[in-house]
């Protein structure tokens, strides 16, 4: 039993050996120059993606600021797990008491950091042209965007308010469904009504300005007097 268990021992040992000698790709210092080189220059051109494209409420600078030492951090990470299973390991057990104090509340800048994940770790894997086309498609993607959206308020929760002396709330409805045929989603939510005037507001999105028009047509049709709209552009 006891040389059972002395042989045991041995054949751990060398188990625990080659587990600790096992090491992936080896990284030159020229592979490391030109990775950390396209991690930066890459991070920064989608820090410029970033401010120019984004519709996000935070300070777009501060954030894109943090871009290239994010992407540069998570290159270096990967770098140095490569090389070795138990750093790797070990870095697993590090990372996992690690807490932002600050959490990203918005899902665009998620996207962003995981785009800068994916650069960094593909430049750490010596692969340069992967993350060169994704950069390309997230520019040639928003710039689609933008132009295709150019004239439009984007927001989920623009309010459109108007006040008229008096309205029925059958023409309500059919100001909401004019507003519908015109690719605008409208949802009443508020009726005031008093002795002097009537205040409805209608909750909107993907509204065009172009589209203000047809309301005004709508009111000047149905002869409401003393009309008075306000339009009101939320950032959430």
């Amino acid at each position: 039993i006891f040389c059972y268990f002395y042989y045991l021992k041995l054949i751990m040992n060398d188990v625990l050996e080659i587990v600790g000698n096992l090491s992936l790709n080896s990284t030159s210092l020229a592979q490391f120059i030109i990775g950390f080189s396209l991690t930066i220059v890459l991070s920064l051109f989608l820090k410029i993606i970033y401010i120019k494209y984004s519709i996000s409420v935070s300070n777009k600078s501060i954030i894109g600021d943090i871009f290239p030492l994010f992407a540069v951090s998570i290159f270096l990470i990967v770098i140095t797990i490569k090389s070795s299973i138990v750093l790797s390991l070990g870095l697993v057990g590090a990372l996992s008491i690690i807490r932002f104090r600050t959490a990203i509340k918005e899902a665009e800048q998620i996207v962003y950091f995981l785009i800068l994940t994916g650069v960094s770790i593909a430049t750490a894997a010596n692969s340069y042209l992967f993350p060169i086309l994704l950069v390309f498609f997230v520019f040639v993607y928003n710039f689609f965007i933008a132009n295709k959206k150019e004239n439009i308020i984007h927001s989920v929760n623009d309010q459109l308010v108007i006040t008229v002396d008096k309205i029925e709330n059958k023409k309500i409805d059919e100001l909401a469904l004019l507003l519908t045929k015109n690719n605008v989603n409208v949802e009443i939510q508020s009726i005031n009504k008093n002795e002097t005037n009537t205040v409805f507001v209608l909750k909107l999105s993907d509204f065009k300005l172009d589209t203000l028009t047809i309301v005004e047509s709508f009111l000047k049709k149905n002869k409401l007097s003393s009309s008075e709209i306000q339009f009101f552009s939320s950032s959430e």
